[in-house]
């Protein structure tokens, strides 16, 4: 399997029914190829960012490149991430939804554009080009494919990135132009709806006051089950030591949980711990593997106090 080959069966990974040659195929290239591990793993991490914090709480079974590939959203993450590099596109389409990282005083801007350096050092951001970043705070109504939620968080802490070279936004029914930009606050935003046409995204804006449906959710689940290894897990491509699932459950294998990390910049244990908090009616269940130090017992339960969590159990695998 060559780098063309893999990028254009990485988003089967997500997929349930994978074919075990097409897993083995890509686990070997992904162990060989710098390259397509880090365009995997920057796939991985533009999928857990998209992921409803409030959603079923489904078992999700990975194979050895740590993949999540057992419920809807990611596959559908998948396909929105790769959507557009499958219809013959440069596969840099991974910028089409990264959540982008904001300011305190960015957050309080709907609309911001993103313009590329001609010193940008990531080919996916230099190949997607510019984009426009969308902001808002809590009650927006967010409707991503099969997706759908109500914003929790006061502010969401990362905006949606749109490249403008394969998407279309569209603010109360008229396309925005990314260099003239309306100055609107986050909280203007009511609701987003984002749909993939063909080879586009369409994103759609709306400001008026809009009626949430009964059936939609907050995106904040109260219930975090931690668990953690030690050390990372032999034949994990991620290397780490703690993984996540949401939900209450007392299985010890790590094939079974997301990964995260203890202080990744992009998605840690410390942010998942404090948007748990935000529920006053949250519970943390911490399953601890056999081996597991003293020292990382403690190091989570600090953390835990620090972020707020008040309810907590901890289990020691027997």
């Amino acid at each position: 399997m060559d780098c063309k080959d893999f990028k254009n069966k990485v988003v089967d990974l997500f997929d349930k029914e994978v074919a075990p040659n097409v897993k083995a195929e890509c686990e070997k290239h992904i162990s060989q190829c710098a390259e397509c591990r880090e365009y995997y793993e920057e796939l991985l991490t533009t999928a857990e960012l998209l992921r409803p914090r409030h959603s079923p709480v489904l078992k999700r079974e990975k194979i050895t490149v740590n993949t999540r590939k057992s419920t809807t959203f990611y596959k559908v993450a998948a396909m929105l991430v790769g959507a557009i590099f499958l219809s013959g596109i440069a596969y840099a389409t991974i910028r089409v939804l990264s959540p982008q990282k904001t300011t305190e005083k960015e957050e309080q801007r709907m609309l911001r554009a993103h313009f590329v350096s001609p010193n940008e050092k990531k080919k996916f951001i230099k190949n997607h080009g510019d984009a426009i970043i969308v902001n808002w705070t809590k009650g927006t109504w967010v409707q991503n494919g099969e997706n759908s939620f109500v914003e929790e968080f006061p502010t969401n802490k990362y905006g949606y990135s749109f490249s403008v070279k394969t998407s279309t936004v569209m603010l109360d029914g008229q396309k925005l132009d990314i260099h003239n930009l309306p100055n609107l606050p986050a909280s203007a935003l009511k609701k987003m709806e984002i749909i993939r046409k063909e080879d586009r995204l369409l994103v759609y804006l709306i400001t008026s006051p809009t009626l949430v449906p009964t059936n939609v959710k907050g995106n904040i689940n109260p219930e975090l089950t931690i668990l953690l290894t030690g050390k990372p897990p032999k034949g994990a491509i991620m290397r780490t030591s703690i993984y996540t699932q949401q939900g209450i459950h007392d299985n010890f294998n790590w094939k079974n949980y997301l990964y995260t990390s203890w202080t990744s910049e992009i998605e840690n244990i410390g942010m998942q711990l404090e948007e748990v908090a935000i529920r006053k009616d949250h519970h943390v269940r911490v399953n601890v593997c056999q081996g597991v130090s003293q020292e990382h017992i403690n190091r989570i339960k600090k953390l835990m106090q620090e972020k707020g969590i008040t309810n907590y159990e901890l289990a020691n695998q027997k």
